[in-house]
């Protein structure tokens, strides 16, 4: 009896081995021995974990051989998981989030409600979209010394390429093919050389600065500007606002009520159906039904027809020549015109009189402290002092007299170019007095009512005849 008891309670030390179950990691679980039973040995161990098919990481495995902990799972191998890549993707390179006005933070600290930056806009050549390939991810390894593949990775969305637009060489890039707005419509991207703005310039959209043609289906508030590059279209009224076009024309199709704070530049034509008190500069022809009380340039002709054909108060610079059906007041309404020679050839004769007539005065002042000195020093009474100051005024005039030699060959080349410009002023109804016409080199303010006529210049003076 005291032998059987013996042998059932003596057992050997024995193991057993568990995976997780994603492989990842594996356990190992201690029995003691009981009584004379037998302990395990490393070698008794590595079968263990060969037969079991597991790889033993070797930290792991000295660690449960040299202190073993019984009946608890033990780490006995680690696998390395698989490093996730990344799917392809689109980058894009703009803002493609609804726009919400942005008022602009000045450096003061002040905010510009009128530059919000609603409009996206970019340059031929610009990259919008690029196709970033997709990563591979890198596979681990298990406890059983298995190779895990990572998750496959999905390839970029189709580029959404629309008008106006080109893919690179290799097909990753998206490049702007024109100038103008970005517009996204039935999600793909297209490049337009218009501007269209349903509404009024104003604080809904701020100031507008856009490189292509744009086009306004309502007003033009006051305080606000339009640049373009190109051509600028006006469905409604111009008000106290800026319009540019650097490269094109502006079409205005109520016209401008400018209240002496419009300004309209063109490169092109200006065209309006009226324009009061605005500046007007056009580097082509103007034309409109009505000018009044403003400030005219243009390097051709000025065109005023329709119902009134009208043009009272202000002043107007044309190239060649003015067309209208009336021209003043009854009120006598002071109007200056200036016909037969480009604004910049005008203003630069101006610009030269005015300097060398600068320039006289000061040869005149010279020139009498130069006889004054020179009558001092017949008489024997120029002091040492002043010698020096005669030598600089000799000097001065000498400077001064070169200086208007100069200026007055360029005067007379102009006034022979303004000369040789053929400009007309025609009224097929009136030229009321109060009228000042310049036509070249000659000038005449009209003092009585001329009907149906033209004026022009005749080498002389300004001569009056039939509208012809």
């Amino acid at each position: 009896m005291d032998a059987q008891s013996n042998a059932v309670s003596s057992f050997d030390e024995s193991a057993s081995i568990e995976v997780s179950n994603d492989r990842m990691e594996a356990y190992i679980t201690f029995i003691a021995a009981i009584g004379e039973g037998r302990h395990l040995t490393r070698d008794d161990i590595l079968a263990l974990l060969e037969r079991e098919g597991v790889v033993a990481d070797d930290t792991l495995l000295e660690n449960v051989i040299t202190t073993p902990i019984y009946e608890r799972k033990l780490p006995i191998a680690r696998g390395r998981a698989p490093l996730p890549g990344t799917d392809g993707y689109l980058q894009f390179h703009f803002d493609r989030s609804n726009l919400k006005p942005k008022p602009k933070i000045m450096e003061d600290g002040s905010v510009n409600f009128k530059q919000l930056d609603m409009f996206r806009l970019c340059q031929r050549g610009d990259v919008l979209v690029t196709s970033v390939p997709p990563r591979e991810g890198v596979p681990g390894i298990d406890v059983y010394g298995k190779a895990v593949m990572p998750d496959k990775t999905k390839e970029a969305a189709v580029i959404p390429m629309g008008k106006g637009t080109v893919l690179s060489d290799d097909g990753l890039h998206l490049i702007a093919d024109e100038s103008g707005q970005l517009l996204i419509l039935e999600g793909k991207i297209n490049i337009s050389p218009q501007l269209e703005i349903q509404g009024n310039v104003d604080n809904s959209t701020g100031n507008v600065d856009f490189n292509g043609q744009v086009i306004v289906r309502g007003n033009i508030t006051s305080g606000f500007t339009v640049k373009a590059k190109g051509t600028i279209e006006v469905s409604g009224v111009c008000e106290a606002a800026t319009l540019i076009s650097e490269k094109g024309s502006i079409i205005l199709g109520s016209g401008a009520q400018g209240g002496d704070k419009a300004v309209l530049e063109a490169a092109q034509d200006i065209t309006a159906k009226f324009i009061e008190g605005c500046t007007v500069t056009a580097g082509g022809n103007i034309m409109a039904d009505s000018i009044l009380k403003s400030k005219v340039k243009c390097d051709g002709s000025v065109t005023l027809s329709g119902k009134n054909g009208l043009l009272v108060g202000g002043s107007l610079v044309a190239g060649q020549k003015l067309v209208a059906r009336t021209i003043g007041s009854p009120m006598g309404t002071q109007t200056l015109i200036e016909v037969g020679g480009s604004p910049k050839e005008i203003n630069r004769h101006k610009e030269l009189v005015e300097e060398f007539n600068k320039l006289r005065d000061e040869f005149e002042k010279c020139d009498k402290a130069v006889a004054t000195l020179n009558l001092a020093k017949q008489r024997n009474a120029l002091t040492e002092d002043k010698k020096p100051l005669l030598i600089k005024m000799i000097n001065m005039k000498m400077v001064y007299r070169a200086k208007m030699t100069k200026m007055q060959d360029e005067i007379d080349d102009l006034v022979r170019q303004l000369a040789v410009n053929v400009g007309t002023v025609t009224a097929s109804n009136m030229i009321r007095p109060g009228v000042q016409v310049t036509i070249g080199s000659a000038q005449m303010i009209v003092r009585e009512d001329l009907s149906n006529c033209k004026l022009r210049n005749n080498g002389e003076k300004i001569s009056i005849g039939p509208n012809v």
